[in-house]
Order: C-alpha cells, then sequence, then structure tokens
C-alpha cells in the first residue's frame, strides 16, 4: 500500500462532487468553501499574510511561512504534497498528524515472527495462528501498540513468545487525516486558479 496514493485516491472521493464558494477574495485575504459545510468531505481554506488555515472535515491545520502561503503550497508541484517539509510549518493543529501505519506494523510482526521461526519447529503453525488473529487484526485501528504489549503465547515447555522490546519500533507514518488535509490544500488551490483563468478568459 502506498499511503500518499491511498490518501489521495481516497479524499479524491470525498471531493469528486464538491462545487468552490468564494467567500471573500481580496489579495492576500481569502476565505474559499469546498463543498457544502456539514458535507462529508467539505473544507475551507483561510489564507492571510503569512498564513494558510485548512478546517472543515479533514480537521483543521494553521501553516505559516511565506506571504502569500497559495505560492508555498504550490512550490511541490501542482499534484504533489510535501508533508515532512509542511509539518515543520505547522503552526497549529486539530488533531495529530502522525499515526501507526498499518502496513509498517504488519511487516514488524512478521519480520519478529520470521526471524525466530526455525526457534520453535512444530509449533510455528499454532504461533502464527495465534498472533494473526490476537495482534495482527489490529492492524489500522490505533490499537496495535496495545496487542503488542499484551501478547503471549505459551509453548509446550513452559516459555513464552512476546514480543521484546516493540516499543522501539517504528511503526508511525502521517496520518490519513493529516495527508487529507494536505491533498485537500493543493487540490483547492488547483480549482481556485483555474477558477481565476477562466473568469480572466471570459473577460477578455
Amino acid at each position: 500500500m502506498n499511503n500518499y496514493e491511498d490518501s489521495y485516491r481516497d479524499f479524491l472521493a470525498y471531493a469528486a462532487r464538491h462545487e468552490m464558494t468564494v467567500l471573500h477574495d481580496d489579495g492576500l485575504y481569502r476565505h474559499i468553501q469546498f463543498g457544502a459545510r456539514g458535507s462529508v468531505g467539505w473544507f475551507e481554506l483561510v489564507t492571510w499574510p503569512g498564513y494558510l488555515a485548512i478546517t472543515g472535515d479533514f480537521y483543521s491545520f494553521t501553516f505559516a511561512r511565506i506571504s502569500d502561503m497559495f505560492e508555498f503550497f504550490s512550490a511541490s508541484g501542482m499534484e504533489r504534497i510535501n508533508p515532512g517539509y509542511w509539518a515543520e510549518k505547522l503552526v497549529a493543529r486539530g488533531t495529530d498528524i502522525e499515526a501507526v501505519s498499518a502496513e509498517k506494523f504488519t511487516t514488524e510482526v512478521v519480520r519478529y515472527f520470521w526471524e525466530r521461526r526455525e526457534d520453535w519447529i512444530g509449533e510455528n503453525a499454532a504461533l502464527f495462528h495465534e498472533i494473526r488473529e490476537d495482534v495482527l487484526s489490529h492492524a489500522g485501528h490505533g490499537s496495535e501498540r496495545f496487542a503488542l504489549d499484551d501478547f503471549r503465547y505459551w509453548f509446550d515447555d513452559g516459555t513464552p513468545f512476546t514480543f521484546e522490546d516493540s516499543w522501539e519500533w517504528d511503526l508511525n507514518d502521517w496520518s490519513i487525516h493529516y495527508l487529507r488535509a494536505c491533498h485537500a490544500i493543493v487540490w483547492g488551490i488547483n480549482k481556485y486558479r483555474a477558477a481565476a483563468v477562466e473568469i480572466t478568459g471570459a473577460a477578455a
């Protein structure tokens, strides 16, 4: 799974039916709404000199960097996001920007088991069945760390299998809420600029 690509497809599923409403547009002071307030996936972009805020169904994030933040978010390319660099410019957030990655979690759990599989020949199938039922089933549900800490499997000789030092594992990636917000910003700016070009062309 590619987290960026999946989050983009996920965002587009919400945004496909959004109409843009320009509530205010005065130089660097902008207030643009996408979708009806309260609808699934709706969001607003608000800018003022040096700042851009996104709010709505993707939680709220506020960034600060240059006078025109539309220019800042356009620097990565028309359809690209740069969540790592942009996170450094966050000055306020409505939720965490990182979360446990289901992909990383599954990879680490399977790796840990695979590297030790020869230690318990004859009991591997039963052990992995328990891991699949009691640990891997938590992937993507926010309870991954608890599942690792709580897991115990007792072998016939009375020794336990546990996920030792799993607290050291790097399981985090950007949260789906943060990635959706990043995609929404780029997508919204592009929509706004495309509409401005149409208006200019029609006026000419």
